[in-house]
């Protein structure tokens, strides 16, 4: 069975990791020691040995997941050495396919992906990747539902989308603190404002044989408590400002690119 060696045991690790054993995957997992602490965490909670280092980490792994943050990639890659037709799977946002084949040789092959945190609790949960990779696919798909794009400006846009998971929380907790002050006890509220939310996900994701305006349509019809307030939530154009956020993330990801590209010059000057 494929060796998974993980470069990086922080939160994102921790919650593929996590994903994956909850779904049944049962293949060697290894772990950097960089973050000891972290690291040994994660082999009680998950049967994931801790690596001696990333030398011998790499040596045993069939594939390198890459789990750093942006900053630490100069770092991180520094110090990694792949074999040809070694399978890196990158989870660092912001950078290329061709980015890491420039820096790490074209003999491998690179697979990114962008999932986000709630894989960690939920089934089904989202797994962007890029490109097409039947044989990380099929593992992958243990952790969640892997959604393969064709290009990597999707994948992009797949981790902007991951951005609305973050925003959502603090949506939800406004509609919570609403639910609790009129008399819900905190639990009721919770579930009240999150369930809602959660259901009409659920089934928007599953009927994609009709549109979603259809679907509210149906449902806010004149007269109902429904339509009154969603009528209010058209005049007042209640979701412009989360587009406007979207653009925001859109705008800034060419400039994001620019800095950590620097970023990663100036490491290896300094080196």
């Amino acid at each position: 069975m494929t060796t998974i060696g993980v470069i990086g045991t922080g939160d994102f690790s921790a919650y593929l990791i996590a994903a994956l054993r909850r779904g049944g995957h049962t293949g060697r997992i290894l772990l950097s020691p960089h973050n000891l602490k972290k690291a040994r965490d994660l082999s009680t909670r998950y049967d994931c040995p801790v690596a001696v280092d990333d030398v011998s980490l790499t040596e045993q792994a069939d594939w390198v997941l890459l789990a750093v943050r942006p900053e630490q990639l100069a770092f991180a890659l520094s110090t990694l050495t792949l074999r040809p037709n070694q399978t890196l799977i990158s989870a660092v946002a912001g950078i290329t396919t061709a980015e890491l084949r420039a820096a790490k040789g074209d003999s491998i092959r690179v697979v990114r992906i962008m999932p986000s945190s709630y894989i960690e609790a939920i089934d089904d949960g989202l797994i962007p990747m890029f490109p097409a990779c039947p044989d990380v696919e099929a593992v992958l798909a243990a952790a969640g539902k892997v959604l393969v794009l064709g290009t990597e400006d999707q994948l992009d846009l797949a981790m902007i989308g991951a951005c609305l998971a973050g925003w959502t929380y603090r949506f939800i907790a406004k509609l919570e603190n609403w639910f609790a002050e009129r008399g819900l006890r905190p639990d009721q509220a919770r579930v009240m404002a999150a369930g809602n939310i959660a259901g009409a996900a659920a089934y928007a994701a599953l009927r994609q044989d009709v549109s979603l305006a259809a679907i509210s349509d149906a449902i806010a019809t004149p007269g109902t408590f429904t339509k009154t307030g969603l009528d209010y939530l058209a005049r007042t154009n209640a979701a412009a400002p989360w587009l406007e956020a979207l653009e925001t993330v859109h705008r800034d990801l060419p400039a994001s690119r620019a800095r950590q590209s620097d970023m990663r010059k100036r490491s290896k000057e300094k080196r």
